[in-house]
């Protein structure tokens, strides 16, 4: 079934919803002892949003041309690994760029980077399941 720019538009936005609370949580976790962690992991949050939005729509285009003949939950995995690497090497740098003042920035910016990987890989699958048993925006 084709999909639509309309479908991938919406797909970009609920997972971002999901994507960018993750995040936000985990840097005030991280960074809690920053006495301006609020604002910063909201800095974090913002750039993130925009950023992987962008970053995230693109992904749905490529993958949308990508013609492989497997079953869809392999479809799936497939593109929820390549996503979580751009997503969390994108995070990591954000995060390490909005706190480096921080001595201990690439340490906890990796542990932000890595958590997530695990935490977003299963949100994301869940996220492309859910889309897959719905015909929102497709021809």
């Amino acid at each position: 079934m084709p999909g639509s720019r309309k479908r991938h538009i919406a797909k970009t936005i609920t997972w971002r919803i999901i994507a960018t609370g993750t995040t936000f949580i985990l840097t005030m976790i991280f960074f809690r002892e920053d006495p301006n962690a609020t604002e910063k992991a909201g800095w974090v949050a913002l750039i993130e949003t925009i950023l992987k939005m962008a970053l995230y729509y693109y992904h749905e285009r490529i993958w949308y041309n990508v013609k492989l003949r497997v079953k869809s939950a392999l479809r799936h995995f497939f593109k929820t690994i390549t996503w979580r690497v751009t997503a969390s090497v994108t995070t990591f740098i954000i995060a390490f760029v909005i706190f480096r003042e921080d001595p201990s920035a690439v340490e906890k910016a990796t542990g932000i980077a890595l958590i997530e990987s695990v935490l977003k890989m299963l949100f994301y699958y869940l996220h492309e399941r859910a889309w897959h048993t719905s015909k929102f925006g497709l021809k």
